[in-house]
């Protein structure tokens, strides 16, 4: 028996074994591999299909030719020559069937992870402005749109980042994840890691709106009447608010109560603008609110930021108008001016 039999045996086994994969299953991968090569190889005619005995690493390649008639003819090739070739090829396409499933295993993994925050160092960063982290077994991606804008991160520095779907990048072997710091999860997260009560579902975030980099809007809820839920995500003398923005500088993080009263929440998501009315049409879904005049720019904030944010957080179209003016009071008659009585 030659080595390459007991090589390519062995392989199989091996693989078999440690990977599960059924040994039928690598045979036709191994079989397919050894076909292309040989038709590649000796360029012969007809349809080229090889068979392998795993039990004994026999080999055998046959050519089918169809006549005319549509009669077929299956005619042995010659394996000597290429016995060699097919003991590489077959160790090349076993060693690509394992990346192959390693790759479907660890996507799978990390399917099951999605939202989880996690650390790793940034192993580079791509010519498309991409930035690769480091996870082991499977590389994390974070693509241009799931970075803050503004944020610069360096190579060899860890980050954080929350955990989203496996995806295939065309050219690239290594079995990949996606991983976003922009994504409202991340948020929610860092939220879950600073503040034990968000942690245990005491306070619960109910919403997030996000405009990463920029501005963020958070509505929390408590499920215990004497757990103030902003109050325990700002935390004693602000320092949990203060832990969460470290890790997203030059960030506002806006957090607000929560209400089931849609005229209530909207006024507490245009925070920190004081509002006067809210008037909420549930067929339009539209809350019209009124602000005072001198806090109209701070409700609406730059570019209607604060507006837009409190839309997204509440799920309303919300539309801002200043107070009306007071009517003047009227001037008090000069003394002098009024009519005698008759």
């Amino acid at each position: 028996m030659s080595t390459d039999s007991v090589d390519l045996r062995e392989a199989l086994r091996r693989l078999n074994e440690e990977v599960g994969v059924p040994l039928d299953r690598l045979v036709r991968t191994v079989e397919q591999a050894l076909a292309w090569a040989y038709k590649r190889q000796f360029e012969p005619e007809g349809f080229i299909q090889a068979r392998l005995d795993p039990e004994h690493g026999g080999l055998t390649i046959t050519a089918t030719r169809t006549a005319e008639d549509g009669s077929q003819t299956v005619t042995p090739l010659p394996v000597d020559d290429f016995r060699r070739t097919a003991a590489q090829t077959a160790r090349k396409a076993v060693l690509g069937h394992l990346r192959g499933i390693e790759r479907q295993q660890a996507q799978a993994a990390f399917s099951q992870r999605y939202g989880e925050l996690a650390s790793a160092l940034v192993d580079r960063i791509d010519n498309q402005g991409a930035v690769h982290v480091d996870l082991g077994h499977i590389e994390g991606v974070m693509a241009i749109e799931d970075q803050v804008p503004g944020e610069h991160l360096q190579p060899a520095r860890p980050t954080s980042f929350v955990i989203l779907e496996a995806r295939d990048i065309p050219g690239v072997r290594t079995p990949t994840v996606r991983v976003s710091r922009s994504h409202r999860l991340f948020v929610q997260r860092m939220l879950e890691s600073e503040v034990p009560e968000v942690a245990a579902w005491i306070v619960q975030v109910r919403s997030i709106a996000r405009e990463a980099g920029l501005r963020t809007k958070v509505a929390v809820e408590s499920t215990d009447p004497g757990v103030d839920p902003v109050g325990a995500c700002v935390g004693p003398k602000g320092v949990r608010h203060r832990s969460l923005l470290e890790d997203l500088p030059g960030e506002h993080v806006d957090i607000v109560h929560w209400s089931e009263d849609p005229a209530r929440f909207v006024a507490a998501a245009l925070g920190p603008a004081p509002v006067i009315s809210v008037d909420v049409n549930p067929e339009t879904r539209t809350a019209t609110v009124l602000v005072p005049r001198d806090h109209l720019s701070l409700a609406i904030g730059r570019d209607g930021q604060n507006a837009r944010l409190a839309a997204r957080l509440t799920g309303l179209r919300v539309d801002i108008h200043p107070a009306p003016e007071p009517e003047p009071e009227p001037e008090a008659p000069a003394e002098g001016d009024a009519e005698s009585p008759a």
